[in-house]
């Protein structure tokens, strides 16, 4: 099973990828995600949403899976997991896993990661690079979280690729 989590980060704009990445098994993308005018780029098949936002609600029944994560350690309290219940079942992130990653604050891309490489064993990503560019995402103008460590997560990153739990497309 080939799993792909698809980043938000400008640079997916850099390659033609589109139809290798709907050539994956599973399609993971985040939060605000855009396709429509970038498909070439970013492809158009999304089998899972994994978000803190509800960038996507309104289309929520498209998905295989929804996940949420939220630094509300309690599911029940968790407003945005109790918003998207009332049309789907979601599955929120369990803090443990959170806790688990040797960073404070990660992003989701960092959470999601971590929670597909304990589920799958091994990923790919693209679109990963809010590290070094200027651009935060290439569709939208969303402010960069100021808690989350960019540096530091590229750092854990790499650690996984070097561990070969995880590739770069």
């Amino acid at each position: 099973m080939s799993i792909i989590l698809v980043g938000n980060g400008s640079s997916l704009l850099d390659k033609d990828n589109g139809a290798l990445i709907d050539s994956y098994n599973t399609v993971v993308r985040f939060n605000s995600y855009k396709i429509e005018g970038f498909e070439k780029h970013t492809g158009i098949k999304t089998n899972i949403w994994f978000t803190v936002n509800k960038g996507h609600i309104k289309e929520v029944n498209i998905y295989e899976y929804v996940y949420t994560h939220s630094w509300e350690r309690h599911e029940h309290k968790c407003q945005l997991t109790q918003d998207i219940k009332k049309y789907v079942p979601v599955k929120k992130i369990d803090y443990n896993l959170i806790d688990s990653i040797p960073i404070k604050h990660p992003s989701t891309g960092l959470i999601a990661i971590y929670y597909f490489i304990e589920t799958y064993g091994f990923v790919t990503i693209t679109g990963f690079d809010w590290w070094d560019k200027k651009e935060h995402h290439y569709g939208d103008k969303e402010v960069r979280g100021t808690l989350h460590k960019p540096k530091e997560e590229y750092k854990l990153i790499k650690k996984l690729e070097k561990e070969n739990k995880l590739k770069f497309l």
